[in-house]
């Protein structure tokens, strides 16, 4: 009895990948439609749950679904130089619409970290203040150094 390999790991760049693949898409996008797309491009086969639990991976696909501002020509021929500045601004759009997801995202993060923050009493004065320096060879920091985290000899 044999057993499928497992598909790799989801690295930036193959999450990347696939919201290229997403930016890219023309048409319906459902998530069986993108779990072939991917598989026939990186020849590795992913659950839609694993896709999904990639931030990247769900608000492009959510973007797209919500905007699907597939170019229409209109009825007329478009020229093949017309249609790829046509295409290129689409998925530029598409982008930005993401981006902009992302962002709101992130602001609400933070004002739930700082709603957080000062129920616990700490101030923005605390939370501001700069990250200690970073000791990578040791424990003990030379006083005489100014704290720049070189060790004593």
């Amino acid at each position: 009895m044999s057993r499928a390999r497992r598909s790799p790991n989801l690295t930036p760049q193959r999450i990347e990948f696939v919201t290229e693949v997403i930016r890219g898409w023309e048409g319906r996008l459902t998530w069986p439609a993108l779990i072939e797309a991917v598989e026939k491009e990186m020849h590795c086969r992913y659950t839609r749950q694993a896709l999904f639990n990639q931030e990247l991976i769900r608000v492009a696909y959510e973007t797209y679904r919500a905007n699907n501002t597939a170019p229409t020509g209109g009825g007329r021929p478009v020229s093949a130089a017309l249609r790829a500045a046509l295409d290129r601004v689409t998925r530029l759009e598409l982008e930005l619409a993401e981006v902009k997801t992302r962002e709101n995202l992130l602001l609400e993060q933070f004002v739930r970290w700082a709603y957080n923050a000062s129920t616990r009493g700490l101030s923005g004065a605390f939370l501001n203040q700069p990250l200690p320096p970073t000791n990578r060879l040791g424990n003990r920091v030379d006083q005489r150094s100014g704290g720049r985290g070189w060790p004593l000899r």
